[in-house]
């Protein structure tokens, strides 16, 4: 699926070039006809193979969270109870739900991400090459600026996705004690207060 997607990718651009030299260069009316055809094909091999590699890895993905779950909760019931006196009932259950889950979508995108997108800029280089080689070098020379550019901003996103992990626990822990203990928050009317402390996590 995703070999299709990305030959489709390079596909495309060969498409437009046989388009653009057919109608407006050699003003073939024959064009006309099969383009629409060619662009419908090609849209749907694509829809084909994007499918293909999106409904796979969500399948394995799937079986990924429910056994990375099961080796997490098994550690968990192991571990000794000073550790649980140390870290806050809802903190450990973040990261049994909800860090779970994004570890193994991380995983699993980068995995199609890595197959997908490596094979669509090999098929557009190449393609490139074909057309102007010197051009495409040209081009080149400015993808180390680039790169330096994707890795600072991965950086920080990295930084901001830890931020978030930390705060869905802290927003697990206080909704947690709230609904616990909802009977002392009626009875002591600190409805206010568990909202700030909530609007705060």
């Amino acid at each position: 699926g995703m070999a299709l997607y990305a030959a489709v990718d390079t596909g495309i651009a060969l498409l437009v070039r046989t388009f653009l030299d057919g109608t407006f260069v050699r003003r073939d009316p024959r064009m006309i006809t099969w383009m629409p055809l060619a662009i419908v094909g090609l849209f749907v091999m694509r829809g084909a193979g994007d499918y293909l590699a999106n409904f796979a890895p969500g399948h394995v993905g799937r079986a990924v969270i429910k056994a990375l779950r099961a080796d997490v909760f098994r550690h968990l019931l192991a571990l000794p109870v000073r550790y649980f006196d140390r870290n806050a009932p809802a903190q450990l259950l973040a990261r049994l739900t909800y860090n779970v889950e994004l570890v193994s979508e991380a995983t699993t995108t980068a995995a199609t991400a890595l197959v997908k997108d490596t094979l669509t800029i090999a098929g557009l280089l190449a393609y490139l090459f074909w057309t102007n080689w010197r051009l495409t070098l040209l081009a080149l020379a400015v993808a180390p600026l680039i790169a330096w550019l994707v890795r600072t901003a991965n950086r920080q996103f990295r930084r901001y996705s830890a931020r978030i992990q930390s705060s869905v626990a802290d927003v697990t822990r206080v909704a947690r004690e709230a609904i616990d203990g909802q009977r002392l928050v009626k009875v002591f009317t600190a409805e206010a207060r568990e909202e700030e402390l909530f609007e705060v996590a």
